[in-house]
C-alpha cells in the first residue's frame, strides 16, 4: 500500500463536513485555549531570545508574531508562535500520541492562512486534517516511541501534522501533499532529554517551521520522496526501533476513525508538565479533605500509570524550568501553596527552602505487577501521604478516556482565555479575539484575527 499517497489523498480530499460536530467544538476549544497560552507566552524569556533571533534574520513581513505587534516571514513566525504556545506548558494534550498537538498544528495553520488570506472555516480545517493525520500514525508506531526511545512525541509527529496543515492550505494536490509529509519527516526531531529547558519548546516551534517550510518548498518545486512514512527507512521504522510498527493500521484509520474523539483534546489546569496532572488532582482532593501542614509530613508516595521518570525527569529540580518537569516539585508547590499557576515556576519559587525540605519525601513509582508496561495502562495516579502522626491519607484520580474534550467544559475554556490572553491583551482586545475564535467558522480571512493576536 502506497501509505504516504493514502495520506495525501486524506489531506486533499477531506472537508469540514467530514468530521462530526463534537469533534468541531473540540477543535474550536483546542485553537482558544492554543492562542491563549501562546499570548501568555509571549511574555516569557523564551520569546525575547527568539524576537531577537528573528530581527537578526529579517524576512518578508507576511505572518503576524502573537502578542509582539511585528511581522516576519510565514515559517519564523510558526517557529516563535509555536515555541511561545509551549513555552508555559500549558497547551493541551492528546492520549493516543502523547503529544501537544495545538501547539504545533495552529501555530503552523494560522501564519499560513494569514498569508494565503485563507477563511477561519479553512484554517480550522487544516488543523483538523492535520491532527488526524498526527494521530494515525502515533497509533500504529511502537509504543517504545513514547516510553523508552527518548524522542518528544510532540516533535516528530507535529511535523507531520503541520506538514498536512500547511499543504491543504496551500492548495498543494496529492502528488505534491504526500512530498511535504515525506520531506517534513525528515525534519523530525525532539529529546525528551532537553525538558526543562527552553528547547521543549522549540520542539513545538521547530515542528511549526519544518511543516510549513515543507509545504512551501514543495509548492516551489522541491522534491521529496512519496514513501517515506511507510518505506524500509522511513519515519515509522525509525522512530519505533525498527520494530512493532503498522504503517497498513495508519492508512486505514484516515477517514474511519475520528482522532478528535477517539483520543480528544485534554485542556490543562496546570502550567506544568502532564505527566503531573493526575497527581496534582489527588492532592488538591487530599487539601479540601483535610488541612495539610507540610511540616507534619513524612512522606510521600506517588503511585503513577507510567514507568518512572518518563517525562518528569527532574526529581531535585534547581529553577524554574526544571520545575514544570519535577513531580516532586509540582506535588510541593501545591502542598505549600494551595495551588499550582503560572507565578508557581519561579526560580525562587523551586529554591524557597520550605519547598527544597519536601521535595525529598516524596518518591515517585509505578503501581506494582504494572512496571513495563505501556505508559497509561491503568489510567489513574495515587497519592498517598504519611503523616508523622502515624495517619496514613490516599486519594486516587482517573483519566478522562472518553469525549473530545476532556479536562474542562468549553465555558472553563473561555474562562482559561481570559486569564491567559491578558497578559498580553487589553481587555478589550482579548474579548474581541474570543468573539471571532467563538464563531472561526464564519470570520472570513483571518488576518484581522492574526492582527488582533499580534497585541
Amino acid at each position: 500500500m502506497e501509505v504516504t499517497k493514502k495520506f495525501a489523498e486524506y489531506v486533499v480530499n477531506t472537508s469540514l463536513e467530514d468530521f462530526p460536530p463534537e469533534a468541531i467544538v473540540a477543535a474550536k476549544a483546542a485553537i482558544i485555549d492554543c492562542l491563549g497560552c501562546a499570548l501568555a507566552g509571549s511574555k516569557e524569556p523564551l520569546a525575547d531570545v527568539l524576537v531577537n533571533y528573528l530581527a537578526d534574520l529579517g524576512g518578508k513581513p507576511a505572518a503576524t508574531v502573537i502578542g509582539h505587534g511585528f511581522k516576519t516571514s510565514t515559517p519564523e513566525a510558526g517557529l516563535i508562535n509555536g515555541a511561545m504556545s509551549h513555552a508555559l506548558d500549558y497547551d493541551d494534550i492528546t492520549f493516543i500520541t502523547k503529544t501537544h498537538p495545538s501547539a504545533v498544528l495552529i501555530p503552523a495553520a494560522l501564519p499560513v492562512a494569514e498569508e494565503v488570506g485563507a477563511s477561519g472555516r479553512d484554517m480550522l480545517l487544516a488543523y483538523l486534517v492535520g491532527f488526524e493525520v498526527a494521530c494515525a500514525v502515533g497509533d500504529a508506531i511502537s509504543p517504545a516511541y513514547f516510553d523508552d526511545l527518548g524522542w518528544h512525541p510532540t516533535g516528530p509527529l507535529g511535523a507531520l501534522g503541520a506538514s498536512a496543515a500547511a499543504a491543504r492550505l496551500l492548495g498543494l494536490d496529492t502528488e505534491q501533499t504526500a512530498m511535504a509529509i515525506s520531506l517534513g519527516a525528515s525534519q523530525s526531531s525532539g529529546l525528551r532529554q532537553n525538558f526543562g529547558t527552553m528547547t521543549k519548546p522549540f520542539h513545538a516551534g521547530h515542528a511549526c517551521k519544518s511543516g510549513i517550510t515543507a509545504a512551501k518548498l514543495v509548492q516551489g518545486g522541491f522534491t521529496a520522496g512519496t514513501d517515506a512514512l511507510e518505506g524500509r527507512f522511513g519515519f515509522m521504522r525509525a522512530f519505533s526501533g525498527g520494530n512493532d510498527y503498522d504503517p497498513e493500521k495508519a492508512a486505514a484509520s484516515l477517514g474511519n476513525r475520528c482522532f478528535m474523539i477517539e483520543s480528544g483534546i485534554e485542556i490543562k489546569k496546570y502550567p506544568c508538565c502532564g505527566s503531573a496532572h493526575l497527581a496534582l488532582d489527588a492532592t488538591t482532593a487530599l487539601q479540601q479533605q483535610a488541612a495539610l501542614d507540610a511540616a507534619n509530613i513524612e512522606r510521600i508516595e506517588v503511585r503513577v500509570d507510567f514507568d518512572p521518570p518518563r517525562s518528569l525527569i527532574h526529581s531535585r529540580p534547581k529553577e524554574g524550568l526544571e520545575g514544570k518537569f519535577s513531580m516532586q516539585y509540582c506535588l510541593a508547590a501545591e502542598l505549600l501553596d494551595g495551588r499550582v499557576g503560572m507565578s508557581t515556576f519561579t526560580d525562587e519559587q523551586v529554591m524557597r527552602p520550605e519547598a527544597q525540605e519536601l521535595i525529598p519525601k516524596i518518591e515517585m513509582k509505578r503501581h506494582a505487577g504494572f512496571e513495563g508496561q505501556t505508559s497509561w495502562t491503568e489510567a489513574y495516579n495515587e497519592v498517598e501521604i504519611h503523616l508523622k502522626d502515624g495517619r496514613v491519607l490516599t486519594q486516587r484520580a482517573d483519566r478522562a478516556t472518553t469525549g473530545s474534550l476532556r479536562g474542562a467544559t468549553l465555558e472553563e475554556v473561555r474562562t482559561k482565555f481570559l486569564d491567559t490572553a491578558a497578559v498580553a491583551l487589553t481587555q478589550e482586545k482579548t474579548a474581541a479575539t474570543l468573539a471571532m475564535l467563538d464563531n472561526l467558522e464564519d470570520i472570513g480571512p483571518v488576518g484581522p484575527l492574526a492582527d488582533l493576536l499580534g497585541g
